[in-house]
């Protein structure tokens, strides 16, 4: 008896399958994978392919020419499975090569268990994030570092960055690019507000986060690198705060919350992941504090070395502190009760009616980039190492009291300080 086309479609995906499974167990044992994945299923699919364009083309009706046309083609079961055996041939011979690439590339394997099934569900997708792992790879190679700081402006080359926190901040802002463009033609919403505006935000800020940390950690010493602390610094920041965003990006194509998520218990055991490496990463600036303020850090102006460490030690103490809270909140960031007509700061989504513990966690966070700033500008102003530190203290002191009184007020339930 011939093979239903049912039948086909079985033995199509037990043979792709085949592949795959070459691909993730045995990636280079003996070429086994490569001949099989590389040239052998995919060659058996497309003959099949050509066997059912053949023998059921004749009677397709519909076309390329629009998107009607490709529903209508489609609409036959024979061709329905013929682009789905093309689909199976194609990514495979993909995953394979992207395979290859990455042995060629010097890419650990296990970076690659999560990109093939990437491929083998959602071709283009899987393979863009290949390319953005590649490209990080490549990044993160000190040779390629020193080539984009030699083309820098004359007075900045000077400046280093971490090759891996470097390359992981780079990822963030590549991964922003879709996410932002997902913003403009979706329309879907969760809970009022766009649904991509959240995952947008979070890409954005742990871009910064990662490219100031990038910036700050070579200018601690050698010996402080080579320790723990200066080690903690890189792999224990950049798997779970990448996790996460990756995390709340999927929740947002679902249209289901990332955080406070205790439907079942998947989310809160996820959600509790979730609090664990925010811990982890925002403990991070804490120690480049230490690592900064020890003496064999780097020369430079001390007004500039005190408003690094001070704030670093904000971000990780306020990080730390109005993180706790907001995860102990039983009703979300919100702190009182919702009205209908809920007035919102546009894109950033604070409230102008009830209390949002979210202001001082981001007043909290991005210590560590604002107080730099001003003690960079007050050393540019000023040059003089008493008068800039009295400034810088002062400074200092006023934004922590402006953090505490965000934080207060919303417990309190008012917005923006209380002012709103």
């Amino acid at each position: 008896m011939p093979l239903s086309l049912d039948d086909a479609f079985a033995r199509a995906g037990q043979l792709a399958m085949l592949g795959w499974a070459a691909l993730i167990l045995l990636p280079r044992w003996r070429g086994i994978s490569a001949a099989l994945a590389g040239w052998i299923i995919p060659a058996l699919l497309s003959l099949g392919y050509a066997v059912l364009i053949a023998v059921y083309w004749h009677d397709a009706k519909g076309g390329f020419s629009s998107l009607d046309s490709v529903a209508a083609l489609f609409a036959s079961k024979p061709l329905l499975l013929a682009g789905w055996v093309h689909y199976l041939a194609f990514d495979l011979f993909l995953g394979n090569w992207i395979l290859r690439r990455s042995q060629a590339e010097g890419i650990p394997h296990w970076l690659m268990l999560p990109v093939l099934p990437m491929v083998f569900l959602f071709g283009p997708f899987g393979f863009i994030t290949y390319v953005l792992i590649e490209a990080c790879f490549r990044l993160a190679r000190e040779d390629r570092i020193a080539r984009l700081q030699a083309r820098l402006p004359a007075w900045l080359p000077d400046l280093e960055l971490e090759p891996r926190l470097t390359a992981a901040a780079f990822a963030m802002l590549a991964l922003a690019v879709p996410t932002f463009f997902a913003w403009l033609i979706d329309p879907r919403q969760f809970q009022g507000v766009d649904t991509w505006i959240k995952p947008l935000k979070f890409e954005l800020s742990v871009a910064f986060y990662l490219l100031t940390l990038a910036l700050f950690l070579p200018l601690t010493s050698e010996r402080f690198r080579a320790s723990w602390l200066g080690r903690y610094l890189i792999w224990p920041v950049i798997v779970p705060i990448v996790l996460e965003v990756l995390y709340i990006a999927w929740r947002a194509s679902r249209l289901e919350a990332s955080h406070y998520n205790r439907d079942d218990w998947i989310g809160i055991a996820l959600y509790t992941l979730m609090g664990i490496g925010a811990v982890m990463f925002t403990i991070a600036p804490g120690f480049l504090a230490y690592g900064l303020a020890r003496r064999d850090a780097a020369p430079m102006p001390e007004v500039v070395r005190r408003s690094l460490v001070v704030g670093l030690a904000l971000t990780c103490v306020f990080g730390l502190a109005t993180g706790a809270i907001l995860s102990s909140s039983a009703s979300g960031h919100y702190v009182g009760t919702v009205p209908d007509a809920h007035r919102t700061i546009p894109f950033l989504g604070w409230s102008l009616t009830i209390g949002d513990l979210r202001i001082a966690h981001f007043l909290g966070l991005h210590a560590l980039q604002i107080i730099p700033t001003i003690g960079i500008l007050l050393w540019l102003m000023t040059r003089q190492g008493k008068a800039g530190l009295v400034a810088l203290g002062t400074v200092s002191t006023v934004y922590a009291a402006v953090t505490m009184a965000a934080l207060i007020a919303a417990l309190q339930a008012r917005p923006l300080l209380g002012l709103g």
